[in-house]
């Protein structure tokens, strides 16, 4: 949360700071009480994890979607170079779970019920079960690096995350909220262990600063840092046909090598889209390549979030 001092009189009327301040603790008491739970299966998931010491492991939150899921995993075994995906399901429905579970069996991927989450806020959900995965996975593991990646975020061409990350603290794509405070999408974001082991990592938003999810680790770890001096992953659209009915669709493409379907977990909008994205799987699958299905692959346009327009802090809902 901001300082004090740094609202506004016209905020301080509204009474604002004392609501971001009553929503923060509110939070920070439902996800000490939420890191505390061990789920079913914990301990064996832990113990079989414990091979992935010094290497990379990508973090997946799924949520609702298997097929989305199956597909990520597909196109990680043919893409994603260097580094193991695990997966931890935050699904609400029992059914889902069931059948995401199935999808990680079938594709030999360690998966991980994670304790159910009874909010219905979006942001605070993925918050939670980012934090709990990093102080009761991440720090047990202790990989090279860690990176959460987006249920529907699809490799389409060869990747490694080492060369992504470098020799810096953390990578991914930047979300700027003015020039006073910054953070990582919480969809792309990689991070070396030792440099985060002993912070405080939250990946709560942080609404008064005009952060999303992820929004918290401003104040334990992004603030120390120089954007000026740092690599960022890029965000741009391309147009892209659909190899069945010929119809073109814009996407978003994240760091030059991962398709972002975007907006299918907590609405019904993967019905539009599944189609095409269904069409598009099965010709990468039968050796088409990326460039083959892309019509424009360098249209120079960025996607619409690159440039956020600052929302006035009292829209935000904590």
């Amino acid at each position: 949360m901001r300082d004090l001092k740094d609202f506004s009189a016209g905020e301080w009327l509204r009474l604002l700071p004392l609501q971001f301040a009553f929503k923060q603790a509110r939070n920070d008491l439902l996800l000490a009480l939420y890191k505390k739970r061990r789920p079913n299966g914990l301990d064996l998931f832990l113990k079989e994890s414990e091979r992935f010491n010094n290497q990379n492991i990508a973090l997946v939150v799924a949520f609702e979607q298997p097929w989305a899921l199956d597909w990520l995993l597909r196109m990680s075994a043919r893409n994603l170079t260097d580094t193991t995906v695990l997966v931890f399901d935050n699904s609400r429905r029992a059914a889902a779970r069931t059948d995401i579970e199935q999808v990680c069996r079938k594709h030999q991927t360690p998966y991980l019920a994670l304790p159910y989450n009874r909010t219905r806020h979006v942001n605070r959900s993925h918050g939670m079960a980012m934090t709990w995965i990093f102080y009761n996975v991440v720090r047990f593991i202790k990989p090279r690096l860690f990176a959460f990646i987006d249920h529907d975020m699809i490799p389409v061409k060869k990747t490694g995350l080492s060369e992504r990350l470098g020799d810096q603290p953390f990578f991914g794509w930047e979300r700027s909220a003015g020039e006073w405070s910054w953070n990582l999408w919480a969809g792309y974001c990689m991070f070396d262990f030792l440099t985060v082991s002993k912070a405080a990592m939250n990946f709560l938003y942080d609404f008064s600063r005009g952060l999303d999810t992820g929004g918290r680790n401003w104040t334990s770890l992004y603030q120390n840092y120089d954007p000026e001096q740092l690599r960022f992953a890029d965000s741009r659209i391309v147009n892209v046909n659909d190899p069945s009915t010929g119809n073109q669709h814009s996407v978003q493409i994240i760091d030059d090598c991962w398709l972002h379907i975007g907006g299918i977990s907590y609405n019904d909008n993967f019905r539009s889209k599944s189609e095409f994205c269904e069409n598009l799987a099965h010709a990468l699958d039968n050796g088409r390549s990326w460039l083959q299905v892309c019509s424009d692959i360098a249209t120079g346009l960025k996607s619409p979030e690159d440039k956020i327009t600052i929302r006035k802090v009292h829209s935000y809902e904590g």
